[in-house]
């Protein structure tokens, strides 16, 4: 099993970076949503390139809808060449309606800002490779073709982590173009129901299983019981909805959450890697838990 780290509010990384560089983590992620109170995860992305040296940077998950694909791409592509190949782009359709209509984004239904994302990961990808011949976009067509990229450091282009937690278009965008997919907080059970259906669609469109990776977000909640666990994930859940999410991809409770103690943090670990997942990204808000996390649970 790998660890990623997912941090909300970065700012207790400060003057940590060596620490996170030797800790079993091997990526960083940080969010993308406008509304929020929390730095700019390209821009922040390029500074930690500049921090560290080994751990893998991106997002859990950068909006499609708040990016123009060409900006996403050359700003992608500035952390890739600046850390030297490290950067992921996680990516995903949105979905907090605060992060659309304030800041001039329009937040249309599900499946269209499903669509959004099936056209950025087409035209970065296109932008990355310089090959723009699927490109079909208002945007594309307005520029006449004339957009460029950098071209990135890892080839043929950065990894495409896909943030999805239900069958369906995203699912099929992922399979035809990325590299992996992300879900948020659910349980071991759902996530192998997912990359069971997953499997199946890669079967179905002539590619390995094998070749698309599962990645999965967790929450974090030390010492707490199953109680304390839910009550969290309930909250979480609670914000999702009002913020727009649909019901359906918000049935979140305490599996999503590891909890407990070392040893039964360790058990969970172990049925997250028995459902499918490769990578298990925690939700850490502290240098201590950093700390403790990567010394009696990573470090078994």
């Amino acid at each position: 099993m790998k660890f990623g780290l997912v941090a909300t509010n970065p700012g207790w990384l400060e003057g940590h970076w060596a620490e996170l560089d030797a800790s079993p983590f091997q990526a960083l992620y940080v969010i993308d949503h406008p509304s929020m109170p929390v730095p700019d995860p390209w821009p922040y992305l390029a500074y930690v390139a500049g921090q560290t040296r080994n751990i893998r940077l991106g997002t859990h998950v950068t909006g499609a809808p708040f990016h123009h694909p060409a900006e996403l791409a050359r700003a992608v592509a500035t952390v890739d060449n600046l850390s030297g190949g490290r950067a992921i782009l996680g990516i995903g359709a949105g979905w907090t309606r605060a992060d659309f209509e304030p800041f001039g984004f329009p937040h249309h239904g599900f499946g269209g800002r499903v669509a959004q994302l099936d056209e950025a990961v087409r035209a970065v990808k296109g932008l990355w490779t310089g090959d723009a011949s699927p490109l079909e976009g208002e945007w594309w067509q307005l520029a006449g073709g004339g957009v460029t990229s950098p071209r990135p450091v890892q080839r043929p282009h950065p990894p495409i982590i896909i943030g999805l937690n239900l069958p369906g278009k995203a699912a099929a965008t992922a399979v035809a173009h990325a590299q992996g997919v992300n879900t948020w907080q659910l349980g071991p059970q759902q996530v192998a129901l997912l990359v069971e259906y997953l499997r199946e669609r890669c079967h179905a469109a002539g590619r390995d299983p094998a070749t698309l990776a599962i990645t999965a977000d967790v929450l974090f909640a030390r010492d707490e019981g199953r109680d304390g666990a839910e009550a969290l994930a309930e909250r979480v859940a609670n914000f999702a909805r009002v913020g727009g999410r649909g019901g359906p991809a918000t049935q979140w409770h305490a599996e999503g959450v590891l909890y407990g103690d070392a040893e039964q943090m360790a058990e969970q670990v172990l049925a997250f890697a028995a459902a499918g997942v490769e990578e298990l990204s925690v939700t850490l808000a502290s240098m201590a838990d950093l700390a403790w996390f990567a010394e009696r649970v990573a470090g078994r």
